[in-house]
């Protein structure tokens, strides 16, 4: 038997049940049980009913149900208790009203309810209302076919329909706020459908795992729900107003004012397919595409034919938790940003991007670019026609880079450039002599990169890195660059030309080279420094010869030195003052012997030297100390030669890192020691 003819079956059967109250011995209870019992929207099991008389003599319906369950809500195993006055309008109008109590149902719904039930045969009406506190639904059926219901929402507790979102979306899980509505619903043997216009406030949900959440979201719309054919489709057309929203990496705080949202979802096994979105946010952003999500809220596909961003209201609504998830929490953003992307099973597909007068700068100093304009575009199946792409200024950690302009083409599943590329750096020029950008390539391939560094202006660069400043100028070439796992690797080398000698720097790698925590590995090797230059610079008084040394291993965290294995020494000989005799004295915690009486000493400015050396293996923030040459008593530091002789020694060879930046710190500003 279908369901309607069923229904209709039980109704009349409940018509008969009521006209029994009004018969002349009817003052008697009629009490009635069930295994189970249908009505419309409703399966009652366990049924024991009972027709009384009050103490006027008016009858009374009471219904108690074991278990009841309502498919539309995905309401299964709800305990009933109904008590309600008979009473009879006319000759074929009834009205039950009474008491409702549920247990069992999801938000606690009509725990202590309030329950009105019409019927009027003539108009072939069945009106049903059930209330708690301010919250009510009101649904109207036809006799003849009652599984049609017009329903009316009054600030119905969005939490009282879990069952409906568990039926379509089982990780799903809804929190606080309300829905107002007036709705169409059609109940069927494998389903139901809804039409009508709603309205959500103060709306919440999230999913069990954590990827997909909404808080304080307000909706007015024209929705659409069809649960039939064994998946669920949800299409909505309305504004979203307020609140935010968690989506995977994204999280946005919606404008107070309404937002155009048109979507049109289809959910299946915990599967979610949205092929139409269309979201347009005024002064923010617009953008129109498509995408699909697993079980678990994770993003299978996307394909965004159109998004337009307004920069900052986009950035500041959309994208700054994404950004600050990424190292990023405070920008300061402006223009636009346009064009369309695709992304497959986390890889992308297509990228098309228009960039007007965008400017982004990271509060802490570590990327600023102004002035972007131009496009790319680059698909991964099939070759593009070349873009330009230029800038006025970009600074990394306040190092700046003039302006530049490229021309690039996506071609063969890559983004490279069309020719090389001179930027001004620093009174110098930093030349890209070729980019190849791989976005669907693993990570190892993805990047490859190759430049050359020419000029650049040792003071200059001082200056923007706050260094003491020095002469000498930095060039070098980068054959090959390779970006994998937010790590910067980096083939060839730099060699600073400063102090009339060189700083060859090699093996130089950044980990998370814009993070909070940023970690530089790289080799040193110092050739043939003049040491009256370097002095002069670092203030810890004069010595004359040449340096060479190397630094192995270094590691900076957060460009903090955290461990290396240093060694500094000058084999030619050459002359050191009191006050650099005093520095490295203090440095190695030592003190200096004196071939004459120390009371000579201080007669002479400087003294003669044979070799110096020092080295500092840092591990566990401790600095294992050593010179030219180490015995049981100290290590030497300076080898004195001619009259009047000295040497320097240093006693402490486990000293603690900060004590030891301490000294050098200490030695660079301290005043010429008084020999006695």
């Amino acid at each position: 038997m279908k369901q309607g003819s069923s229904a209709s079956a039980t109704l009349r059967l409940l018509l008969a049940l009521l006209a029994l109250a009004w018969l002349p011995d009817a003052r008697a209870a009629l009490v009635v049980g069930a295994d189970a019992l249908r009505l419309p929207g409703v399966e009652l099991t366990g049924v024991r009913a009972a027709l009384v008389a009050d103490p006027q003599g008016a009858p009374r319906l009471r219904l108690y149900a074991a278990r009841a369950a309502v498919p539309a809500l995905g309401w299964k195993n709800v305990g009933l208790r109904l008590d309600t006055a008979v009473r009879r309008l006319d000759a074929k109008r009834w009205q039950l009203d009474g008491t409702l109590a549920l247990t069992g149902a999801p938000g606690q719904a009509l725990r202590d309810g309030r329950v009105v039930l019409l019927v009027d045969p003539d108009n072939d009406t069945l009106t049903l209302t059930v209330a708690q506190a301010t919250a009510s639904v009101r649904a109207a059926l036809p006799l003849q076919q009652p599984s049609h219901a017009q329903l009316t929402l009054t600030r119905l507790p969005l939490a009282w329909l879990q069952g409906v979102l568990a039926a379509a979306w089982p990780e799903g899980r809804l929190g606080g706020g309300r829905a107002d509505g007036n709705l169409a619903l059609d109940v069927l043997d494998d389903g139901i459908r809804a039409t009508g216009d709603l309205a959500l406030s103060a709306a919440g949900f999230d999913s069990r795992s954590g990827m997909l959440a909404g808080q304080a979201l307000g909706l007015a719309a024209r929705v659409g729900f069809d649960s039939t054919g064994g998946r669920t489709r949800i299409d909505v057309d309305g504004r979203l107003r307020g609140g935010e929203l968690l989506f995977g990496p994204l999280y946005a705080k919606l404008p107070a004012r309404p937002a155009r949202l048109d979507v049109q979802a289809r959910v299946r096994g915990g599967r979610i397919e949205i092929p139409q979105l269309r979201y347009d946010d005024g002064d923010a952003l617009a953008l129109a595409g498509s995408l699909a999500l697993d079980a678990d809220g994770n993003l299978t596909a996307l394909d965004l034919g159109r998004f337009d961003a307004h920069l900052p209201a986009a950035y500041a609504r959309y994208g700054q938790g994404w950004l600050a998830a990424l190292g990023y929490p405070d920008l300061r953003t402006a223009g636009r940003l346009g064009g369309s992307v695709a992304l497959r099973d986390g890889q992308p597909t297509r990228l098309r991007l228009q960039a007007n007068a965008v400017d982004a700068a990271d509060a802490e100093g570590r990327l600023a670019l102004s002035g972007l304009d131009g496009s790319i575009d680059w698909d991964a199946a099939v070759a593009r026609p070349p873009t330009t792409l230029g800038w006025r200024g970009i600074h990394l950690y306040r190092v700046p880079l003039g302006a530049g302009r490229m021309r690039v083409q996506g071609r063969d599943g890559q983004l490279q450039t069309l020719a090389p590329v001179d930027v001004p750096l620093l009174r110098g020029t930093l030349n890209l002599q070729s980019l190849a950008l791989r976005p669907a390539a693993s990570a190892p391939g993805r990047l490859a990169l190759s430049l050359a560094v020419t000029g650049v202006d040792m003071p200059a660069l001082c200056r923007a890195l706050g260094w003491p400043p020095f002469q000498g100028k930095l060039g070098g070439a980068i054959p090959s660059l390779r970006y994998v796992d937010d790590r910067v690797e980096l083939a060839g080398g730099l060699s600073l030309n400063v102090f009339d000698g060189f700083v060859d720097v090699t093996d130089l790698s950044v980990q998370h080279p814009f993070g909070d925590a940023p970690v530089l590995d790289a080799d040193i090797a110092l050739r043939g420094l003049d040491l009256e230059k370097l002095t002069g610079v670092f203030d810890v008084g004069k010595i004359t010869g040449r340096m060479d040394g190397r630094i192995g291993g270094l590691k900076l965290l957060d460009w903090s030195p955290v461990a290396f294995a240093a060694e500094l020494h000058a084999e030619q000989g050459g002359r050191i003052s009191q006050r650099a005799v005093k520095s490295l004295t203090d440095i190695g915690g030592g003190g200096f012997v004196a071939g004459l009486q120390a009371r000579v000493l201080k007669m002479f400015d400087s003294f003669g030297y044979r070799r110096i050396g020092l080295s500092c293996t840092l591990s566990g923030n401790v600095c294992r100390m050593g010179g030219v040459d180490s015995g049981n008593d100290g290590y030497t530091i300076v080898e004195g030669r001619g009259l009047p002789y000295i040497k320097v020694v240093g006693h402490q060879q486990q000293v603690d890192w900060s004590v030891l930046v301490a000294r050098v710190k200490a030695a660079a500003s301290g005043s010429a020691p008084v020999v006695q």
